[in-house]
């Protein structure tokens, strides 16, 4: 509802035209009346009406003045002068400092009304065309954010600039910025959907509205790049104790150092590196740029692997906190020496294949999908905890031995038997030793088991040619592949025996040479 000042010397008509006029059914509100140009002005100044109805001619100062006045400060007040016929020329006059609606004293209620109508459809054009091109340049700002936005997303996933990227960076760097920044990286420890990343994104804008800052959303990090100041680390570190209440999230900051473009345009900066600095901290911690650790790779003679054997008997012992601590005092000598993740995963990876080698099981255990999983971990944590419950299944399994009903009994004692013949299976076993239909046998197997008959069969294989190979000597691939049931193709049981493995028995052979 749009507001109204009215003015006027004489009392008669001040009040006259505030009481004959439905101020509210013109979609207006009486918000003041004046009696002179002074107290208008002084009103107009504490509370801008939208509406001024006044007269020309008022003593101290007069309609034109108030309008000459007002006009700089106040330029979306409509104005509707109120005259009489001697006043003619002072309204022409008005009529230079944009005043359109004048009326000639005395004034009725239809020609007031008609004026105000005609006022009020005029405020509520020029409110749609300001809100029209309001919106019309919020959206060119989006516009212009979303380019930045995928210029920083580029530059922090090409692995080389084009000659384009780096004119967008520097564009960047001199226009926004204009002088050096800093990345912030907000790492999610347990990501579940994608949603927690744009919350986060949403949310770090719409706190630092007053800064100029552009950000995006890079695998599972929200990355900021805004300027760079001697309190940034100091308001970053509060506000990431706050994000993690409120989000409830496992989120680890991390703050890179200041950058120079020329500093951006070499590289300086990768996502990868500053992603890496979380693995060896606690969860949800906050990291400066300071206590960024410089990684080395792979380093065989510093290093020394898990004594495997040594886990496998503690296991069998069911010592499992023992069993836990070679685990830890492996991952306390990965960070002393500053081992990079990639290369301490290479690591976990290779005690997981040789254990699960030794440890000999025919438990179900995908061994792609648990490789998968921790080339995926971000934490050094996460590997202490896949072991430990590792271990606890396998000691499980050892004091849980699985009690079998006298059909599938059956069937195990059968592939025993006929380990080494190479037309083994369900329809085999149904045919020729159960004489029942081998359906039925392969989903009661499922049931009871755990996995299918073929897995089954292939673990148990692949386990006994390990055996066999630390057993006797002299062993050939081509005589294990006959004996363990894969006929003349040693080249597939050999395949198989990798991917189940981890390497291939050419390797393990070659060990015990």
């Amino acid at each position: 509802m749009y507001k109204v000042l009215l003015v006027d010397d004489e009392r008669m008509i001040l009040d006259g035209i505030s009481m004959i006029i439905d101020w509210e059914s013109y979609g207006v509100q009486l918000t003041g009346k004046a009696m002179n140009g002074i107290e208008a002005l002084e009103f107009i100044e504490k509370d801008p009406p939208d509406i001024v109805i006044t007269d020309i001619t008022m003593p101290g100062l007069d309609g034109i003045g108030l309008v000459s006045k007002t006009r700089e400060r106040f330029p979306a007040i409509k104005w509707i002068f109120l005259s009489g016929y001697s006043e003619f020329e002072y309204a022409q006059q008005a009529m230079r400092y944009g005043v359109r609606h004048y009326l000639l004293k005395p004034c009725n209620e239809e020609k007031i009304s008609e004026a105000l109508t005609e006022v009020v459809r005029e405020k509520k054009e020029e409110d749609e065309a300001n809100e029209y091109m309001q919106s019309i340049q919020e959206e060119a700002l989006k516009l212009h954010h979303y380019e930045y936005e995928d210029i920083l997303k580029k530059y922090l996933i090409y692995p080389q600039l084009s000659e384009e990227l780096e004119l967008q960076i520097k564009e960047i760097m001199w226009k926004k910025f204009k002088q050096p920044i800093c990345f912030i990286v907000f790492f999610l420890e347990d990501l579940k959907e994608y949603l927690s990343l744009q919350t986060i994104l949403e949310k770090y804008s719409l706190d630092h509205e007053d800064k100029e800052l552009i950000g995006t959303i890079v695998g599972e990090s929200v990355v900021i790049m805004e300027p760079f100041t001697s309190t940034t680390e100091g308001i970053l570190k509060q506000y990431h104790q706050r994000l993690i209440r409120e989000t409830g999230q496992h989120i680890t900051t991390i703050i890179s150092r200041s950058f120079t473009v020329d500093e951006l345009l070499l590289f300086e900066f990768r996502l990868e590196h500053a992603i890496a600095q979380s693995f060896y901290a606690s969860s949800c911690d906050f990291i400066t740029s300071q206590n960024w650790i410089n990684y080395q790779g792979y380093n065989q003679k510093q290093i020394k692997i898990v004594d495997i054997d040594k886990i496998i008997v503690l296991l069998k012992k069911k010592d499992i906190s023992t069993a836990n601590e070679f685990i830890q005092t492996f991952c306390e000598g990965l960070k002393d020496y500053n081992i990079e993740p990639k290369a301490a995963k290479g690591y976990f990876i290779q005690i997981y294949l040789l254990m699960m080698s030794k440890y000999h099981s025919n438990m179900e255990e995908n061994r792609i999908e648990a490789i998968t999983r921790m080339e995926d971990f971000s934490h050094i944590q996460q590997f202490q905890q896949f072991f430990h419950q590792l271990f606890e299944t396998l000691i499980d399994q050892q004091q849980n031995p699985k009690r079998y009903s006298k059909v599938v009994k059956q069937m195990l004692e059968c592939i025993e038997m006929e380990l080494e013949n190479p037309e083994l299976s369900l329809q085999w076993i149904g045919n020729h030793c159960m004489f029942m239909n081998p359906d039925y046998l392969g989903k009661l197997f499922k049931k009871e088991v755990g996995q299918r008959f073929s897995s089954y069969v292939t673990n148990v294989r692949i386990n006994r040619a390990v055996e066999i190979i630390e057993t006797e000597e002299d062993v050939k691939v081509f005589e294990l592949a006959e004996r363990m049931g894969f006929g003349n193709n040693p080249q597939y049981f050999s395949q198989l025996f990798k991917r189940i493995k981890g390497y291939t028995p050419s390797e393990i052979i070659k060990s015990y040479d």
